[in-house]
C-alpha cells in the first residue's frame, strides 16, 4: 500500500476535512493552522529579528560589521582577527588568536585583565572595546557612541549563556628576561602554527599589518616578542611594570600560555629560523 504526499495532496486533504465538518469547526481548525504557521515563521526567523533589535545608538547587525571589518582600523586589524566571537571549542576555525573569545563574554567581572578594586577598571565589554581600537587597530577617532552601542549589542546576541567570572590572563614573559630553551623545536610543525597564528598580521613572514618578522636572530628575541607584545605581556607578568603604555606606537598583542604553549612556540621560532634570508 503507498501513501500519497506533496503540497497537493496536503490541500485536498485540508479541502474535504473541510467539507466534511461543521462549518465553525472548520473556521476553527483554519485559524489553528495559520496560527501555526505563523508561530513557525516567527521561530525560523528568530535569529535574524534578535539580531536587528536596536539598543540605544545601534543595532546587532551593525555590531557584526564592525566586529569583522578591518575598515574599524587604520592599520587592517579586526576584532575578529584578535578575538573569536564563537566557541573555538566546538567550533574550531584553524586559527590560533592571541586574544581570548569573546563568546559568551558580555557579563565578565572584568576584561583586560583588571581586577575588580582597580579603580580605574574597564566598566563594559564596550569600554574595552574602545581601548582595543584606540591601541591595537591604531584608530585615534575611537568609536563613536552608536559603534560602541552596535558592538555591545552584538556580542550580547553572542552570548546566550554569559559567563561571569573574571578570566585569568596567563601571561607568560619570563621574569628572567632571558627567555632560555626555546631553540629545537620542530619547523615542519611550526609552519602550520605560523600560519594559523602569525600568518595574519605577518603574511609569510613579511610586513602587512604588523613588520616583517627578521630570520637571523636568537631564539630568545623570537620568544620575547611572543609573550611580551607591545609590553602588556611583561607588565601582567611581573616582569616590568612600566613595559605598556597605551602611548607608545607598539600595538603587538601577546600570547599567554594557555593561547601558545612553549613547545608551539620553540615549533614556530623553528620555522621562522629555517626561512631564507630577505
Amino acid at each position: 500500500m503507498t501513501h500519497a504526499t506533496g503540497p497537493g495532496y496536503l490541500r485536498k486533504v485540508i479541502l474535504l476535512t473541510n467539507l466534511t465538518m461543521p462549518r465553525r469547526l472548520a473556521c476553527g481548525m483554519t485559524m489553528i493552522r495559520t496560527s501555526a504557521l505563523l508561530l513557525t515563521i516567527l521561530a525560523l526567523s528568530a535569529p535574524d529579528a534578535v539580531l536587528a533589535q536596536k539598543g540605544a545608538r545601534g543595532t546587532a547587525a551593525e555590531g557584526r560589521v564592525l566586529f569583522h571589518s578591518p575598515a574599524l582600523s587604520t592599520n587592517g586589524l579586526a576584532c575578529i582577527n584578535c578575538h573569536s566571537d564563537f566557541d573555538e571549542q566546538r567550533e574550531p576555525d584553524g586559527l590560533m588568536r592571541a586574544g581570548h573569545p569573546l563568546y559568551n563574554a558580555t557579563q565578565r567581572a572584568t576584561f583586560w585583565g583588571q581586577q575588580k578594586n582597580d579603580p580605574d577598571r574597564y566598566q563594559s565589554i564596550g569600554d574595552a572595546a574602545v581601548v582595543c581600537v584606540e591601541h591595537f587597530m591604531k584608530n585615534p577617532d575611537k568609536l563613536t557612541a552608536r559603534q560602541v552601542e552596535s558592538l555591545s549589542e552584538y556580542l550580547k546576541f553572542k552570548s546566550p549563556r554569559p559567563l561571569t567570572d573574571a578570566l585569568a590572563l596567563a601571561a607568560a614573559a619570563d621574569k628572567t628576561g632571558q627567555y632560555l630553551r626555546h631553540d629545537g623545536g620542530d619547523r615542519i610543525r611550526g609552519r602550520e602554527l605560523f600560519y594559523s597564528a602569525c600568518h595574519v598580521c605577518h603574511p609569510n613572514a613579511n610586513g602587512g599589518i604588523g613588520v616583517p618578522i627578521p630570520r637571523d636572530k636568537d631564539p630568545a628575541f623570537y620568544a620575547r616578542k611572543v609573550r611580551e607584545g607591545d609590553g602588556l605581556g611583561a607588565v601582567l607578568s611581573g616582569l616590568d611594570a612600566n613595559a605598556f603604555a597605551l602611548s607608545a606606537g607598539n600595538f603587538m598583542p601577546f600570547f599567554g600560555a594557555d593561547r601558545l604553549s612553549k613547545s608551539e612556540l620553540r615549533d614556530i621560532i623553528a620555522y621562522l629560523r629555517s626561512l631564507p634570508a630577505q
